[in-house]
């Protein structure tokens, strides 16, 4: 399945993704590659006083990074998207491993570019767990192809 191009595009357009399981070993390989090695991160005992969480919590950039990537696995801009141009997040609430999340992107804007080949599409996103409680909210800009994206040929004389 190709992607949406810009014109598929509308402001007030809704899309939901799939959903996707955070797990303990996701956050453990996230939190080591990325260097969160924290408290709040790495140890249990730590998280689980009651003045802190009830349990294992996704650093607020996994969680930002598993709701671009679903996106991504549900073919938006698969082969159309040129580029990332802008995020900006929010985080409402911690998301625990054994949560499921769920990205649901909306249109707010868009906008077809000086080389009239490509567009900026602006969305308002918001992710969900499986309570239906919001857990993150970004803004994001990317450019998207066209239908008539590709290299211009001049007109011969």
């Amino acid at each position: 399945m190709e992607g949406l191009y810009f014109e598929d595009y509308y402001e007030g357009q809704r899309i939901e993704t799939p959903r996707r399981t955070v797990t303990d070993y996701d956050i453990s390989a996230f939190v080591n590659l990325c260097g969160f090695l924290t408290p709040t991160f790495i140890d249990l005992e730590y998280v689980n006083r009651p003045e802190h969480y009830s349990g294992r919590i996704a650093p607020g950039m996994l969680t930002l990074s598993f709701a671009e990537g679903l996106i991504l696995s549900a073919g938006v801009t698969r082969g159309t998207g040129l580029a990332l141009l802008e995020l900006n997040p929010t985080w409402k609430a911690p998301v625990y491993a054994g949560d499921t999340i769920q990205t649901q992107i909306n249109v707010v804007s868009k906008r077809l570019t000086s080389r009239g080949d490509r567009g900026v599409v602006k969305t308002e996103n918001v992710v969900v767990n499986s309570k239906g409680e919001t857990v993150a909210t970004y803004t994001s800009a990317r450019m998207i192809k066209s239908k008539t994206f590709g290299p211009k040929l001049e007109e011969e004389s």
